[in-house]
């Protein structure tokens, strides 16, 4: 993120930042080859743990929210299946040397909640949902189920960026304050999936001590 900003405070010194309507204008003069390059992009950079909320708001940008949010699932969407898959052909041992100890932490957590883990993780603010993806590669989780959890999970926080970045020539509009309620409104559901599913294991544990 640090050499992000050092290369954006450059443009801006050097060749100066286009604005919005600027960039909207470039890649619609690229035609149908710019959403290509946009999702592989989006894909690989997921893979490399770029942040996944730069590349939403820079898709309501380029493309508008309606077209900007099917690019970034797609985008997301695509990313998330070569992480597992990479994952899978790596094994725990590369990975854990790569991610660290967090990585076998939502490891652990997706085994024991499947489809229900990804779906909350993806929900929660401040996630880390590339580190997220390599972790349920290396647990036993169906692929297709993995994709619909990536997919739902990811659609509320992805149109709220979206919609931001659509809205940042007039961030405080109608659209800038309902993306921001969205995206709250996702935190809230996050959390609250995420208490429910401490309370579930919380029962689950204490019930063998119980009989």
């Amino acid at each position: 993120m640090l050499a992000l900003a050092g290369l954006v405070a450059a443009l801006a010194l050097t060749v100066g930042i286009p604005t919005p309507e600027q960039l909207a204008a470039w890649a619609r003069s690229a035609g149908p080859a710019a959403p290509v390059v946009f999702v592989l992009l989006g894909a690989v950079s997921a893979c490399v743990l770029f942040p996944g909320q730069v590349t939403a708001t820079a898709a309501g940008v380029l493309f508008g929210v309606v077209s900007g949010v099917a690019l970034t699932l797609a985008a997301a969407t695509l990313g998330a299946v070569l992480a597992f898959l990479l994952a899978r052909g790596a094994g725990a041992a590369s990975l854990g040397r790569l991610l660290g100890p967090r990585a076998t932490h939502w490891r652990d957590w997706i085994a024991e909640r499947g489809f229900s883990a990804v779906l909350t993780a993806r929900l929660l603010p401040g996630t880390p949902a590339s580190v997220l993806n390599y972790a349920a590669g290396l647990t036993a989780m169906p692929l297709r189920a993995f994709v619909a959890a990536v997919a739902l999970g990811a659609a509320p926080k992805t149109i709220a960026y979206v919609a931001l970045g659509g809205a940042l020539s007039a961030p405080f509009s109608s659209r800038g304050r309902v993306a921001l309620a969205l995206y709250g409104a996702t935190a809230l559901a996050g959390a609250l999936l995420a208490r429910r599913q401490l309370q579930a294991a919380r029962v689950a544990r204490l019930a063998p001590l119980s009989t």
